[in-house]
């Protein structure tokens, strides 16, 4: 049997992503900051309560900002 060639399309292309929050996080909006500052209590309430480290919840939550903003 002869082998077969499959071709495999992204069901959805990549998301380009264009920063559209400053670099410095003391440049942002208002609302961003809030957001920020949300997420960031909540992901340090989550490791308060699961005895976890909370070395990278600042990065994780200003990602989780910037993804969404």
């Amino acid at each position: 049997m002869a082998p077969m060639t499959v071709t495999i399309e992204a069901a959805t292309p990549p998301v380009e992503h264009c920063n559209a929050l400053p670099t410095n996080r003391g440049e942002w909006t208002t609302g961003a900051q809030n957001a920020y500052r949300e997420v960031l209590g909540e992901l340090d309430a989550w490791s308060r309560r699961q005895d976890a480290s909370k070395n990278l919840n600042s990065w994780i939550a200003e990602e989780a900002i910037r993804q969404s903003w």
